[in-house]
């Protein structure tokens, strides 16, 4: 891990992002700030780290799936040729995440991987149910998955992000 990593800096962030993440009647503490920090950072490897693709599955044919399948840039041709009154919507991705916002999610994962809940037994399964849940996938989901409750989760949740701030708390 970097010890010359800006933690002031991945901190203030982290109770900025928890700030918008809380209800307006709590208090941010430690383990609001790692959360945030974690959701984050799950975000942030999505979309800089994207997957590769698939192989040996058959991929997308070039024709359309139906006859009245009209792409994006017929739809765009259509609107500048004047064919067309409206222009399309544009699907827009998420912007590419900042060198700041990749190094900071570098290091939150590596804390991750190598010191959460690495005193509990089953520890796999629960990070894995956490890491879920901090990728924004359902509750229900994430008990069907996993097969931990609500509360087991919650528990794992919290204990796993002061496993973090421990960690942080040493730089």
């Amino acid at each position: 891990m970097n010890e010359r990593h800006n933690w002031a800096a991945t901190i203030k962030a982290g109770v900025e992002m928890a700030a918008e993440q809380t209800r307006s009647d709590v208090d941010v503490r430690e383990h609001h700030v790692m959360w945030a920090l974690l959701r984050d950072a799950a975000s942030v490897s999505g979309r800089a780290y994207p997957a590769p693709p698939r192989t040996g599955w058959p991929s997308k044919s070039a024709m359309p799936d139906a006859p009245d399948d009209v792409s994006q840039w017929q739809m765009m041709m259509a609107y500048i040729q004047g064919q067309v009154e409206d222009a399309p919507s544009v699907e827009s991705k998420p912007p590419m995440p900042s060198a700041e916002q990749v190094t900071r999610s570098e290091i939150i994962l590596h804390i991750w991987h190598h010191h959460a809940l690495r005193d509990r037994g089953g520890r796999h399964r629960l990070k894995k149910a956490v890491y879920l849940k901090a990728c924004g996938v359902p509750d229900r989901r994430v008990r069907a998955v996993t097969g931990f409750t609500r509360q087991a989760i919650h528990a794992a949740k919290d204990a796993a992000m002061q496993d973090m701030w421990d960690v942080i708390r040493r730089y």
